[in-house]
């Protein structure tokens, strides 16, 4: 594993300890979500819903403009299975 790759995983552990609450929030609330908004994107943050997105890259948009570029957020694409 190179310095970077390594830098990389450590920063993606980091945040993925930091959004443990979404995460449950996340898999708690995903079957109801599966109706009506199956295959698209949530954004989450700071124990914030911020909405529905059609696209990876729409939820990603709004993730910044929310959170900003260094906070971290997540976004889960809803769907039966994980992938």
């Amino acid at each position: 594993m190179t310095h970077v790759q390594n830098a990389t995983e450590i920063l993606r552990r980091h945040q993925a300890a930091q959004l443990t609450d979404e995460l449950a929030f996340f898999h708690q609330h995903k079957r109801e979500w599966i109706v009506e908004h199956r295959g698209e994107f949530i954004l989450l943050g700071k124990q914030t819903f911020g909405g529905f997105h059609k696209t990876h890259a729409e939820a990603m948009k709004a993730g910044i403009r929310m959170f900003g570029p260094v906070s971290p957020f997540l976004v889960e694409q809803i769907l039966e299975e994980e992938m």
